[in-house]
């Protein structure tokens, strides 16, 4: 199995890992919905790095402090701000909407992505890529016309297109960090960066959680961690502007998990502009990317404490 995965093309594995990713975070969506509704989005966040950090030194403890070494302290803050930053308010959306309406206004965050490698990254704006993302915002736009009042963009929405900017900006980090750090730093120091700010804001409004709601944000953690480590899998061996539009997939994902969970269906233009999202991903070029690394995918986060001195990282 692993070999034949290996004879895919870097942006086609980057596909796969972002697809499973996808899956992996509408999980997330899933728990942080079902915590009590009188539990401020603050301190979901900082439930959710209480129950997830004691993990990871634990890990730490029995595998040595090499897994955590970085030479790249400020980007590992910045993306920490801008991991949890997008999950505020995404779960603030969330009290909002139904998954499956979140998710569709998240979209817009692979047209970011697919801009801001361009500027950052320095990745090629081809004639393809550019066709594909006007014509992914064309979709974009189908979906949230809706609920638009004129030139007045309602609350829960405004903070989706927040959280979609702030979730492609760390992905970007992501992209540059993986060059330098490994998988497992990459996952711990936002753990921490999350307790240290969410933390003492959420000791302000503290309201007294149940038992349930302390599981659902584990539940969010954990599946968060997941999503985190598919995300840096994609990003190693592809470019980032061609592996963002496969978060297009979350949208069946939360359709179902609406209706498994929540007994809820999106409004029906929601599917004619996903529709349209989705042409634009099949006008992107799967064929590129990184040649096949002999990397085994299964292998533990121990394993990944030394980067190669040649990591999947192409210029488009």
């Amino acid at each position: 199995m692993t070999e034949t995965l290996l004879r895919l093309s870097g942006n086609v594995r980057g596909v796969l890992w972002m697809t499973a990713a996808m899956a992996s975070g509408v999980c997330v969506d899933v728990c942080a919905k079902l915590v009590s509704h009188d539990v401020p989005t603050a301190q979901i966040l900082a439930m959710r790095a209480l129950t997830t950090v004691p993990v990871f030194l634990i890990i730490v403890m029995f595998l040595g402090t090499r897994l955590v070494r970085t030479k790249r302290p400020m980007a590992h803050l910045a993306r920490g701000m801008l991991w949890y930053g997008s999950l505020f308010f995404v779960f603030f959306a969330l009290r909002q909407m139904s998954i499956a309406e979140v998710n569709a206004y998240l979209f817009i965050e692979a047209l970011l992505t697919v801009l801001l490698a361009v500027v950052i990254l320095g990745e090629k704006l081809t004639a393809r890529k550019l066709i594909a993302t006007l014509l992914g915002l064309v979709g974009v736009w189908v979906m949230c016309a809706p609920r638009m009042d004129g030139f007045g963009v309602p609350l829960g929405v405004g903070a989706a297109l927040i959280g979609a900017f702030c979730f492609s900006a760390q992905t970007l980090f992501a992209k540059v960090l993986t060059r330098t750090e490994t998988n497992f730093s990459m996952l711990f120091w936002p753990q921490i960066i999350a307790v240290m700010i969410w933390v003492p804001i959420a000791l302000i409004t503290w309201y007294p959680a149940a038992l349930a709601d302390w599981l659902y944000s584990a539940g969010a953690g954990f599946f968060a961690m997941m999503t985190n480590y598919m995300v840096l899998r994609a990003v190693r061996v592809a470019d980032a502007s061609v592996v963002s539009p496969a978060a297009y997939t979350a949208l069946p994902f939360s359709v179902a998990m609406d209706l498994i969970f929540f007994d809820m269906l999106p409004m029906p233009v929601i599917f004619i502009g996903a529709g349209i999202v989705v042409l634009a991903v099949m006008l992107l070029d799967y064929k590129g990317g990184e040649a096949p690394v002999e990397v085994d995918d299964a292998a533990s986060i121990a394993d990944e404490d030394a980067p190669s001195a040649k990591p999947a990282i192409r210029d488009a």
